[in-house]
């Protein structure tokens, strides 16, 4: 029996638009604020061979290791093509009922728990770089090289919260409540792969708890400006927030 062919197949090439310094600059203090030191050679993008080819070894060892991830068609190290692995996450709960988008998220969430436990991290964990196919949960996008230059457990946790993040818009509706739902997801999943797990366990818990404070200033600083205090991302961040709140509270005694 022979493996079946993807009939649709993505190109990225080391010619498309690298960041800026400005992006750059924003997602390293971005990181900085919230507790994730990100080494500043690992967001500045300036060399896209060099981010494609790290892409391509990334996506060749994880799927070696049995990771959904797309399969590599051809790397001539300017052109990388891969086969198709399904509609994204984010459109997927676009097109789910509303009263079903909750379960799926926190599948989504503790699937990227148990990607972790075995000895993974994403680097870019938004519902956008995942896909659903109705039965598993897949990865793309893969040229953040994260680690080593950080510790695996703080990269893993910055992908939870990427995750939840990415989230936000199908949460806010729902309520703090439903953001908690999903961080605790990944704990459960967290939890119960913990016994054959190839790595420690990270704490979303702990990172989450710390990483409150910064953020709650940040909110309060926002207040200040009318505009601001008025616009659709602090009125999501304020429910992620709570949310994230009502998560630490529940912790276990």
């Amino acid at each position: 029996m022979t493996e079946s062919t993807p009939t649709k197949s993505w190109r990225k090439t080391a010619d498309r638009p690298l960041r800026s310094w400005r992006k750059s600059l924003s997602i390293w203090l971005f990181a900085r604020a919230v507790g994730v030191p990100v080494p500043w050679a690992a967001v500045s993008q300036t060399d896209g061979a060099a981010l494609l080819a790290y892409e391509h070894q990334r996506l060749l060892a994880l799927g070696a290791a049995g990771e959904a991830v797309p399969p590599v068609l051809a790397f001539d190290g300017h052109t990388l093509e891969t086969g198709d692995i399904g509609t994204t996450l984010d459109h997927s709960l676009y097109r789910t009922e509303p009263t079903q988008r909750l379960a799926l998220m926190c599948a989504a969430s503790a699937d990227l728990a148990r990607f972790h436990a075995r000895g993974h991290w994403h680097g870019g964990a938004q519902s956008r770089n995942i896909t659903w196919d109705g039965e598993r949960f897949a990865r793309l996008d893969f040229e953040e090289p994260l680690v080593p230059g950080l510790p695996l457990a703080t990269v893993q946790r910055y992908d939870a919260l990427q995750l939840v993040l990415s989230l936000a818009s199908y949460l806010v509706p729902l309520g703090p409540a439903a953001v908690a739902a999903v961080l605790e997801a990944y704990e459960r999943a967290a939890d119960e792969a913990a016994a054959g797990a190839q790595v420690p366990r990270a704490d979303v818990r702990g990172f989450v708890a710390r990483l409150l404070p910064r953020l709650r200033r940040v909110e309060r600083w926002a207040r200040w400006s009318a505009r601001i205090n008025r616009s659709r991302e602090l009125m999501r961040l304020r429910t992620v927030l709570d949310g994230m709140s009502a998560f630490v509270q529940r912790a276990p005694v």
